[in-house]
């Protein structure tokens, strides 16, 4: 509301200005006429500008009705509702709320007649509003475990009824509704543990017959990093598939939480929606790398002689692996024990051995490094002869 609506028109005082210009100006017009007149003008234009020209009876004081709620939300997880709203700042006159009041959160279940029977569930405080701008959001809770298990309902309607300290509201022009179908029970015994190419989760599944063919059942498999709130999202499936699956796409090194949300997507003749179920037990695991590569294969050693430059060439069959940080190459001869011959990791399946000695037999072997440190096993070895000059 306009400054020009709060400020009251007082008609009393417009009366004593005006005999007051009666009792001195007239009778002495030389004496007084100048700075009474300024005066009474003054004056008079500070009643036109502040009651903005608007004459009349003094407003009526303010009804202190809150406006209703225009934003509630509701949201089903298993049995339970969470429901949120911004909390009213203002009276339907729009002057701010001065006086405490409450918020009713009502519910009705819906069977499908016209009339809807509401009862308050829960009560909130309406503190006055301290400063202009948008409202606190406010937060409320419900269970719903006797209305799914008593049947008969299809919805559960909710709204909040905001009320000034006189008891006065708008009403329940406000509502959300959630449908009253059974939501998918967690899986039992969620595991996880390391695979080469990732995290392994096994779950035990106790799945009930869907309500109608038109119910889909499915699993989220959700998982969150240590140290970031962001839950991701790594597969949703049909509950029916299997009890398990291979994350691949972490991080090694990481800690993770993961859990299984079951889901219901339902529809009928009106309408349609999804039904998210309680969360199952989290398990907690530390990707750490311990898997080595595979043993490099097709190894083949031939001798070259080039002037002044003989070694023997070694070739072999490139791993696939993403995260290969090279090879090492090992060398005996006789029935001595291997030893590595190579300084740095070899990046490509190929090494020359230039040191090498007349009519010697030497035996070699190739072996994978990741980018962990994690060596694989030796690959089979083979052998090549130097020829005697």
């Amino acid at each position: 509301m306009s400054a020009c609506n709060r400020i009251r028109y007082e008609p009393n005082l417009i009366r004593f200005l005006f005999a007051l210009f009666m009792r001195i100006v007239i009778p002495h017009p030389l004496q007084y006429s100048r700075q009474v007149l300024r005066f009474l003008v003054v004056a008079g234009f500070g009643i036109w500008s502040t009651g903005c020209g608007v004459p009349g009876a003094p407003l009526p004081p303010s009804a202190e009705i809150p406006k209703f709620v225009g934003d509630l939300k509701a949201q089903r997880k298993g049995a339970t509702v969470t429901l949120t709203w911004t909390t009213p700042t203002e009276t339907s006159d729009g002057e701010l709320i001065r006086k405490p009041g409450k918020m009713l959160v009502q519910r009705a279940l819906s069977t499908g007649q016209a009339d809807l029977q509401f009862q308050t569930i829960s009560e909130l405080p309406l503190k006055p509003t301290l400063n202009e701008g948008r409202g606190d959001q406010a937060t409320a809770k419900d269970t719903l475990t006797d209305a799914l298990r008593s049947g008969g309902a299809e919805f559960a309607v909710y709204s909040i009824l905001a009320q000034g300290r006189n008891g006065k509201s708008f009403g329940l022009p406000n509502r959300v509704s959630v449908p009253l179908r059974p939501s998918l029970p967690p899986p039992k015994n969620v595991s996880a543990h390391l695979v080469s190419m990732g995290v392994m989760l096994k779950w035990e599944e106790d799945l009930p017959q869907p309500n109608s063919p038109s119910e889909i059942q499915q699993f989220k498999v959700m998982r969150r990093a240590q140290g970031s709130n962001e839950a991701v999202l790594v597969k949703q499936m049909n509950a029916s598939a299997y009890g398990g699956l291979v994350d691949n796409t972490i991080e090694w090194e990481k800690s993770y939480q993961y859990w299984i949300t079951p889901i219901t997507l339902w529809q009928d003749e009106k309408h349609k929606g999804v039904i998210e179920g309680d969360d199952s037990a989290i398990v907690e695991i530390l990707a750490h790398d311990s898997f080595p590569p595979a043993a490099p294969a097709g190894l083949q050693a031939v001798y070259s002689a080039m002037p002044q430059n003989s070694f023997i060439d070694l070739t072999w069959t490139a791993n696939t692996e993403p995260d290969l940080a090279g090879y090492n190459v090992y060398r005996h001869s006789g029935n001595g024990l291997a030893v590595k011959i190579n300084s740095e990791l070899v990046k490509t399946p190929r090494f020359p051995d230039p040191n090498i000695q007349s009519g010697m037999k030497y035996f070699y072997s190739v072996t994978a490094v990741d980018l962990r440190g994690n060596e694989s096993g030796k690959s089979d070895e083979t052998s090549e002869t130097v020829p005697k000059d």
